[in-house]
């Protein structure tokens, strides 16, 4: 086993005795992760991206070994680094003496919505972009379904976003926040998915090292088009036997490219299924949300996690 250094970055500074004082009920899910790349022989870290000085040098971290947390003030040099945080600033777009897990290339991917589209397009509603306000009426006109969603192209958490009749969608008006939107045709989801369930939903699919390692659905709380947890949605677990071989087949074809062109990256995919039971992707996200401890592949998600960190090990430095 070779002593690698491997870290988790997340956005915040530390405070208390604790650098996981944020997770809430998912802690015993990270301490795992830990407890697994501290069983690889690997020195394991909670780091902060406020303190990263380049090189992958960080001057303030707490390192983790036998189920406990020590300060550490003095810098160190990380060979890994999964990052957690928020933003597209973080990590920077030249260090090549560290390994990042997701590089900024695949960041600025899922969080630039059109940029995603013009990669992966042909699996996803048709979508314009909005640069500025007054450009939305012209655009309407080109969208082909009665109703249309209209959202941030860099937005998280469903803000800022407008699903509903494209006569209501005339009077939308953009927030001071964001600078562009894009316009998609709106996909309706309500006869749901097979042995899955029977409404409207968001379909998400998890996928480290080139394959799905977990799976789940989110369905909106009653009169809300919005599955995402910001907005009330309730979320299950999904045996992903069940999803649909048209999912499976697209989340195939979309993980052999980015596995190429970003060195293999974590994140998941957001499905809806339309009325004709065909599959198409809403967004991707460079953060996967965690499982929680009781769910069924949270071990497949951890084990293929420190698997895939184990990989870029090798092919960086074999």
């Amino acid at each position: 086993m070779t002593n690698y250094k491997v870290g988790m970055a997340f956005s915040k500074d530390f405070q208390g005795n604790t650098p996981l004082g944020h997770i809430g009920v998912k802690l015993p899910v990270y301490i795992r992760l830990l407890e697994l790349c501290e069983a690889k022989g690997w020195e394991v870290y909670v780091l902060t991206k406020k303190t990263y000085k380049g090189d992958g040098i960080f001057e303030g971290s707490w390192k983790f070994s036998k189920g406990k947390f020590e300060k550490i003030k003095s810098p160190v040099k990380i060979d890994l680094v999964y990052d957690r945080s928020a933003g597209v600033k973080f990590p920077p777009d030249v260090d090549e003496s560290t390994i990042w897990v997701n590089t900024r290339a695949f960041k600025v991917l899922c969080w630039d919505k059109w940029k995603a589209y013009r990669k992966i397009g042909s699996f996803m509603p048709k979508t314009f972009l909005v640069e500025k306000e007054e450009d939305l009426q012209l655009i309407l006109q080109k969208i082909r379904t009665q109703w249309v969603v209209i959202k941030p192209y860099n937005g998280l958490k469903g803000l800022g976003v407008f699903i509903g009749p494209k006569d209501k969608a005339k009077n939308f008006k953009f927030g001071k926040k964001y600078k562009h939107y894009i316009a998609q045709e709106f996909l309706d989801t309500s006869s749901g998915i097979p042995e899955i369930t029977e409404g409207l939903h968001d379909l998400r699919v998890a996928i480290v090292n080139k394959g799905a390692v977990w799976s789940h659905v989110r369905v909106p709380k009653t009169g809300s088009y919005m599955a995402n947890a910001a907005a009330g949605g309730i979320l299950t677990e999904v045996d992903y036997s069940l999803v649909p071989e048209s999912v499976k087949k697209i989340v195939t074809e979309v993980s052999e490219r980015f596995y190429k062109q970003y060195d293999n990256p974590c994140y998941s995919i957001d499905f809806g299924i339309d009325l004709d039971g065909v599959p198409k992707i809403f967004e991707i996200n460079d953060q996967i949300g965690f499982p929680r401890w009781e769910m069924n592949n949270r071990d497949n998600f951890l084990f293929e996690l420190t698997s895939g960190f184990e990989n870029k090990f090798k092919k960086k430095f074999s």
